[in-house]
């Protein structure tokens, strides 16, 4: 069935509603929320591009929106929040499965030598510890397990009960709750989502002792033989902490075009890596000058990435896929928002669970700023300098390709015959966001990426060879 979102641009009044607003210019203006994916908040430029000679400096031509109906250009605004924009979300979610993808398996076209594929990879999840009892959904081979029902005692010190013998549903909204408010520490939680970054700069720093003690060599010797290459994404939690999903790889001591040396394993790898997560810790200081210890969970998974990790897919697509749906998350499957509270009251007045509540209003102490990622102040998606290609030459190679397809920008370079033409931009913000006319195109555009022409849905997403 078409989503009624994909009805709108057929049915006239969003269409005369433009006409009456922008006149004979209205199909442009339909054209540029086309271009940008129908954006949801795309942001409105005024300015102009100027082809200069390389070789001279003269001026070969100016294209103003002065000139141009509508009088605007739009850009995406191309915010990675699923909740925010989801067809740039989605663009951002292809990038970062380019980015995972290539670091894995290589990518000659874009400077990653197809040999990493050979290197021991490992795929690892590091978890959170435990600060207090939380309802759960623990699924096995014979289905959903009752939360709590065995090895704890019967009432908390505040009299509730610390047994559930339910079996939640998936989309149960207990979830991630604790079964008392009074008992967990909401300040220890808040702490480590703040200090998570520098727990895994720890990890990644204390590596390679754990590497040179299971290879029976010194570390100044490990790093003449191996090198140590990453991307990982932080995912929250149903109970609002987060945890880490990360690709870890061993690369020879000039990066990914040489193989590692002695004798370096995924096996090897996977043992150094949970070894490392056991061991580090980070030492903060709470409010009121509390000192708390920073490290990971009981909860440590380590994996080596072989031909058989994805049902025969040496290169670990589904590996990338996995990372890639992450990276476009925010700490609202936490409970959290995905805007910035300017406000502290915005906390009591939020349509939120009382436990994302208390945990936010932690997260407030140490700093406003990040309150709204109860605490979290990193990126969702980091990696290696080394490890792969980079969001900006993905991008660079997406706006490459639009100026090859630029009929203006062609006229002029085949004008300019022998001569490089360089492209001088000079544009101001004129605004941001679409009309309710302009929201209803937009959304018949991207009800339009899901459905094919004869109202069925496509088939899900799958990366295609190249951005």
């Amino acid at each position: 069935m078409v989503p009624p979102a994909s009805q709108a641009l057929a049915q006239p009044a969003p269409l005369a509603v433009l006409a009456h607003r922008y006149g004979a210019d209205a199909p442009a203006v339909v054209e540029l929320i086309r271009r940008t994916g129908g954006c949801t908040s795309p942001i409105r430029l005024e300015g102009e591009s100027v082809a200069l000679s390389a070789r001279s400096g003269a001026v070969l031509a100016r294209r103003s929106t002065r000139w141009q109906a509508p009088g605007f250009v739009l850009v995406a605004c191309g915010n990675r929040r699923e909740s925010r924009c989801p067809p740039c979300s989605e663009r951002y979610r292809r990038d970062a499965y380019f980015l995972v993808a290539a670091g894995l398996a290589g990518n000659e076209a874009r400077g990653v030598s197809t040999d990493v594929a050979a290197h021991p990879l490992v795929f690892a999840t590091f978890t959170a510890p435990s600060f207090g009892a939380v309802h759960r959904r623990v699924v096995d081979a014979d289905g959903a397990r009752r939360c709590r029902v065995s090895g704890q005692a019967q009432e908390c010190e505040h009299g509730i009960p610390m047994r559930c013998p339910e079996r939640h549903a998936q989309d149960d909204p207990r979830i991630g709750q604790a079964l008392c408010s009074a008992c967990y520490d909401y300040e220890a939680a808040a702490l480590w989502n703040a200090n998570l970054g520098a727990l895994w700069r720890r990890t990644i720093t204390y590596l390679p002792r754990e590497l040179a003690a299971l290879g029976g060599a010194s570390v100044a010797a490990l790093r003449t033989q191996v090198r140590v290459a990453y991307a990982k994404v932080a995912e929250f939690q149903a109970r609002g902490s987060v945890h880490v999903h990360a690709v870890i790889r061993l690369d020879g001591p000039d990066g990914p075009d040489t193989a590692p040396a002695g004798g370096a394993t995924a096996q090897r790898l996977a043992e150094a890596v949970a070894r490392t997560a056991a061991r580090v810790a980070v030492t903060v200081e709470g409010p009121g000058g509390r000192e708390l210890m920073i490290r990971w969970g009981s909860q440590i998974d380590t994996r080596p990435i072989t031909a058989d990790r994805d049902a025969g897919d040496g290169h670990g697509a589904g590996v990338a896929g996995y990372l890639a749906k992450y990276a476009t998350k925010d700490a609202q499957k936490g409970g959290g928002l995905d805007r910035r509270i300017r406000v502290k009251g915005v906390i009591e007045r939020a349509e939120i669970s009382e436990h994302a509540r208390a945990l936010m209003r932690s997260a407030w102490t140490l700093s406003p700023r990040w309150a709204h990622n109860l605490g979290f102040r990193g990126h969702f998606l980091t990696k290696a300098r080394r490890y792969s290609v980079t969001f900006a030459a993905l991008r660079g190679v997406r706006a490459e390709y639009r100026a090859q397809a630029d009929p203006w920008l062609a006229q002029v370079r085949a004008t300019a015959i022998g001569d490089q033409v360089v492209i001088r931009r000079s544009f101001h913000y004129a605004g941001s966001g679409l009309s309710p006319a302009e929201r209803a195109v937009a959304a018949s555009i991207r009800a339009s990426e899901v459905v094919t022409s004869n109202g069925r849905e496509k088939a899900p997403w799958r990366p295609s060879p190249s951005p």
